[in-house]
């Protein structure tokens, strides 16, 4: 798991307050005050006590004080640091396990499994899942097939190594019989099978560059075909991944969008899907090996300030070719939730290569 070190140094009793706290904090959102602190904490500290030590941890940014009277809550370098001493994993229970199994082994459709992955993310940790599927452009080519539909119309039917269907329809300088498509697809099926399109597209360039392609007419059609094909995916590669997006139904009733204006911010970024894929693809380039853990997202969106995401990559062929997770309030139940996008991503990756 992706950690992010302190720059301040706690001594164990401080550590051990803030960790309780926030614990109490997560379980039902209510500002943690020292008497309720002092029922809970195992070392048995009077009030007075735990008000120094939780006012020297207001100091140092780990926790903030609503209002005068009320208790503290973490803030998000508190979160950070709790985070980052939690251990690297949490065993799921035997339950939650097979839950997981049942609801995903059985689907052989990958996009239905992206689905289905999304709402078990959601339903489990009681917030949004999301499952981002391969942007296109980095997926490896399993088949293609030219279909002409009419006069220098040509429909692309292209099958990835992970199951998913793409179609395009593009238009042509010069028209192509059934015959001459047919043979287009096998040569491309047969020299460029389990490639990357991006691969394939410079490929494709190279031999266009070479004399030989102007004088083999097949080879020609190739090039002309694959080029218009794939010229789409020389742009951001980012804005190309698919957004499978779980239930709400177990957000809304948290207390944090009781707010009107958070509950709005949360579904336009819904709705605007390629704010979620930059934010987790930066998550991707600071770890992909494991969950990541990014508290605070008010730097991508305004007014996320208290939200956080977990995300893992999952694997293909043993390449990261995309990736899930959470999306929730930052008052979450972080051992629980990074241990199920751990889990999850494994499993998908698995279901994913043998779909």
């Amino acid at each position: 798991m992706a950690r992010q070190g302190s720059t301040v140094q706690l001594n164990e009793r401080a550590q051990d307050v803030l960790k309780t706290l926030i614990r109490e904090f997560v379980e039902d959102g209510k500002p943690v005050g020292s008497g309720r602190l002092a029922k809970n904490y195992w070392e048995k500290l009077s009030s007075a006590t735990l008000r120094n030590v939780m006012a020297d941890l207001e100091k140092v940014g780990f926790l903030t004080q609503p209002h005068t009277s009320a208790g503290r809550v973490p803030t998000a370098k508190g979160y950070r640091f709790y985070v980052d001493s939690l251990p690297d994993t949490r065993q799921l229970s035997a339950r939650e396990v097979d839950r997981i199994k049942q609801s995903l082994e059985q689907e052989t459709d990958p996009g239905e499994l992206m689905s289905k992955t999304s709402q078990v993310l959601s339903t489990l940790s009681n917030n949004v899942g999301f499952v981002l599927a391969p942007p296109i452009s980095r997926a490896a080519m399993k088949h293609i097939k030219f279909v002409r539909i009419s006069q220098k119309r040509i429909l692309v039917v292209l099958v990835t190594g992970s199951g998913l269907v793409q179609h395009r329809l593009i238009q042509t300088d010069q028209d192509f019989s059934q015959r001459e498509l047919n043979q287009a697809g096998r040569y491309l099926v047969a020299h460029f099978e389990g490639k990357t399109l991006l691969e394939i597209r410079l490929e494709l360039h190279r031999l266009m560059l070479e004399e030989k392609s102007l004088y083999d007419r097949m080879l020609k059609n190739v090039t002309l075909l694959g080029a218009a094909s794939f010229v789409q995916y020389e742009g951001d590669e980012d804005e190309e991944a698919e957004v499978y997006l779980g239930s709400t139904a177990g957000m809304i009733r948290k207390p944090e969008l009781a707010d009107i204006n958070k509950m709005t911010v949360l579904f336009e970024t819904f709705e605007e899907k390629s704010r979620l894929v930059k934010i987790v693809t930066e998550c991707l380039k600071a770890n992909s090996s494991g969950p990541t853990v990014r508290i605070g997202l008010e730097k991508h969106i305004p007014g996320m300030r208290d939200w956080a995401l977990i995300t893992s990559p999952y694997l293909c062929d043993q390449k990261a070719i995309g990736s899930l997770g959470i999306l929730g309030p930052s008052r979450m139940e972080y051992d629980k939730a990074i241990s199920l996008v751990d889990y999850v991503a494994k499993l998908f990756g698995k279901l994913l290569n043998s779909a």
